[in-house]
């Protein structure tokens, strides 16, 4: 988030989700791979098998051809072949440099930008973007990879890759193991908040008024299913 305001990029977000204590999975610092579909493909998805599959399932369930299907990822070199896979099938994909989790929201939303989110980004807002996908009524599933499988092998990266799994060894995490959306949340006794720190598609940034600021606030709550948009004037 800092880097995307520094940037001046859009869809960075201050988000926080809580849940009751040892519902959440409590996933390390380090990349994970993410699929987020709404809740019309929910039990369309598998990890496990091929991106080019996952698509056209996705796409059955929805009942559109694989040209009006949507994809959005992150724009970055570990996402590529992913980016290719999808664009020689005829998927439309969008490409934003940053922020999956505001993606997995709006791939979840009613009035949905993207039929489906695919990307390999950070481990704990995987589980923050779970809490939305799950509140939402969505799907998702998720792995958790080392570093040489998202960047590349070298001797530097393995390193950092023995460490990761040293990591998870110790947090009775598996790497490689394929996560449901039950796995990453248990219950619906979720609330997801995510206030627009730069404007995007999910809520306004700040923006400066008369003696103070405002913000935007998203509020998703899994009990009740309810989605609110909140103004707030912080003056001073």
């Amino acid at each position: 988030g800092t880097r995307m305001v520094a940037m001046g990029q859009s869809n960075a977000l201050a988000v926080m989700a809580f849940a009751p204590r040892g519902s959440l999975l409590h996933a390390p610092d380090m990349y994970m791979k993410k699929l987020v579909v709404n809740r019309y493909a929910k039990g369309a998805i598998n990890l496990a098998l091929p991106l080019a599959e996952n698509l056209r399932n996705v796409a059955d369930a929805l009942g559109k051809p694989l040209e009006r299907l949507r994809m959005v990822t992150l724009d970055k070199p570990r996402l590529q072949p992913a980016i290719a896979e999808a664009t020689r099938l005829g998927v439309k994909v969008f490409a934003l440099p940053d922020g999956d989790v505001a993606a997995s929201v709006l791939a979840c939303m009613q009035e949905n930008p993207y039929d489906l989110m695919y990307t390999i980004g950070g481990a704990p807002e995987g589980v923050i973007s779970a809490c939305a996908v799950k509140a939402l009524g969505g799907d998702m599933q998720a792995e958790l990879i080392d570093f040489c499988e998202a960047k590349g092998d070298s001797a530097d990266n393995r390193l950092i890759a023995a460490q990761e799994h040293q990591r998870c060894a110790e947090m009775g995490v598996g790497i490689n193991r394929i996560y449901t959306l039950d796995e990453l949340v248990a219950g619906n006794i979720i609330l997801f908040s995510a206030t627009g720190v730069t404007g995007g598609d999910l809520v306004k940034g700040i923006q400066q008024v008369a003696n103070g600021v405002s913000t935007q606030t998203l509020l998703i709550g899994g009990a009740d299913r309810t989605c609110n948009i909140i103004d707030s004037l912080h003056s001073w």
